[in-house]
């Protein structure tokens, strides 16, 4: 039996029903279609069967596919606080980017039972999506892809195949100004430092094996060339000559403790990560030139306070939603690697 259930004037009502077994799809319906009903403000009629569809639409979108396990989420008040919310923001603003946001957002929380920091985060980015707009969102991604993500690669034109499938789709027709950054840092999503990183910098830290002209045998020092065999392989972009079979001193360090090698042969290892290497400079143009998209990112990143920000959780978390709606299947690591 459906509860009743009232409020006064400007409250709002979320109605945790008794469940006595597990919850079936139209049950999870039934309860989501309520959530909507019993809280979204008065509209004329007209506009009141526009977000009802809108709101129904994103609904059976949501729930469609999602394991039983996880509609049993929806016993939760705080799930049903945040469904609401995401009904009511699709429904008033019929924006389909948004829709895929919240929506992909939703499932996140309906996956996060625990009260954590992914939980936490989830909820609060379920709050400040519908003040973003699709350059905010833009300019959070790339923050995302450039500083956060490690894209797993074999050549360097694997590499230069996902920036072109993952981020310049992402960040496809970027405007972003002094304000637009300001705005993100108020939003929460970004913090703005003193110091700035320039786009070459960080793929030369991130992907430093992706962009070596290699080296000879006769540039290995003599101390390191009995034990530096299981760490070389063919250059990428030369193979007549030799490289690190590694793409960045991290992975470097991780393979020579793997070794058990003593810090003087380490430390000449690593140094051979820089020998033939190319410049910050021609590793920003080299990745501009793959796509127009990506030269507008690297002159905005370079001109703009951009190069100052720093993710948040919030700015994380909706970077990684965004990314995954725009790269699909190209992309597929879950929240927790980044928010843990």
């Amino acid at each position: 039996m459906r509860q009743e259930q009232r409020g006064g004037d400007n409250s709002t009502n979320f109605q945790a029903e008794v469940i006595h077994a597990g919850i079936t799809y139209r049950d999870a319906r039934d309860i989501a279609t309520d959530v909507y009903n019993d809280n979204i403000p008065k509209f004329t009629e007209i506009a009141r069967q526009v977000a009802l569809d809108r709101a129904m639409s994103f609904t059976d979108t949501l729930l469609d596919g999602i394991p039983s396990e996880t509609l049993q989420a929806l016993k939760d008040p705080d799930v049903q606080r945040a469904l609401f919310f995401a009904q009511q923001e699709f429904a008033c603003s019929g924006d389909e980017q948004l829709g895929d946001v919240l929506m992909d957002l939703m499932r996140k929380r309906m996956k996060s039972p625990q009260r954590d920091i992914k939980q936490l985060a989830v909820t609060e980015s379920l709050k400040t999506a519908p003040k973003l707009s699709a350059n905010h969102f833009s300019a959070l991604t790339a923050l995302f892809v450039l500083t956060r993500i490690r894209l797993g690669i074999a050549s360097v034109a694997d590499l230069h195949a996902k920036m072109r499938t993952i981020l310049a789709p992402a960040v496809y027709g970027l405007e972003v100004s002094e304000a637009d950054l300001a705005y993100l840092e108020y939003a929460g999503c970004v913090s703005i430092q003193i110091t700035s990183h320039n786009i070459g910098d960080i793929l030369l830290e991130t992907y430093k094996g992706a962009f070596s002209r290699g080296f000879t045998e006769e540039q290995i020092p003599e101390t390191v060339r009995p034990v530096i065999a299981p760490f070389l392989g063919a250059c990428f972009r030369d193979p007549a000559k030799l490289q690190l079979a590694a793409l960045n001193a991290e992975i470097v360090g991780k393979l020579t403790e793997e070794q058990k090698l003593d810090d003087p042969y380490r430390a000449s290892i690593l140094n051979l990560l820089n020998v033939g290497l190319m410049s910050s400079a021609e590793a920003a143009e080299e990745f501009s030139d793959l796509h127009p998209a990506l030269r507008n990112l690297t002159e905005i990143y370079h001109s703009s306070s951009l190069k100052n920000c720093q993710l948040t959780t919030v700015g994380i978390t909706l970077a990684h939603t965004n990314l995954r709606r725009v790269a699909g299947e190209a992309f597929d690591p879950g929240l927790e690697i980044w928010v843990k």
